[in-house]
């Protein structure tokens, strides 16, 4: 009995443990600054778009038009480690829309960043209002040429 109780002991202590949630070699972590949407009706004058911010001039830029009818803090952000990265949808007559970066990778052709958008279901309860679904992450400083890709256009 003491035998088989140290060979198992003896197994146990020899496996390695893996850790599940470690990125891929070629995956880049990202943090949410913001996602929600805007309530502007357009005024802020951001069309369907993605786009990088890599400095505050821009960032500052940004803000102002957002700010001018949406709530919206401004994080502290290091442009000399980090950059921003923003998928806008289209503007909506409901409420009920989403976009989402999902992930972020580097491949030989650059920066990959792949976003998802959702409507609500043609029987959702939505309100009427004029929305614009946004999603706003930060990165480290990265050097590559960006692509964005829609997941949804991919199926």
């Amino acid at each position: 009995m003491r035998i088989t109780i140290s060979i198992f002991l003896l197994i146990m202590v020899a496996c390695k443990t893996t850790n599940t949630n470690t990125l891929k070699t070629n995956e880049v972590s990202f943090k949410t600054v913001s996602i929600g949407v805007l309530y502007g009706d357009g005024t802020e004058g951001i069309s369907k778009s993605n786009f990088s911010i890599s400095n505050a001039k821009d960032w500052n830029i940004f803000l102002s038009k957002i700010n001018a009818s949406n709530r919206f803090s401004k994080a502290a952000i290091d442009f000399s480690k980090q950059q921003l990265l923003c998928v806008f949808d289209s503007i909506r007559n409901t409420s009920g829309f989403k976009i989402e970066i999902e992930n972020i990778f580097i491949e030989k052709s650059g920066l990959k960043i792949i976003y998802t958008t959702s409507k609500p279901s043609t029987t959702a309860m939505v309100n009427m209002v004029v929305t614009q679904p946004y999603h706003i992450v930060i990165i480290d400083k990265q050097e590559e040429s960006i692509t964005f890709i829609n997941k949804d256009n991919l199926q």
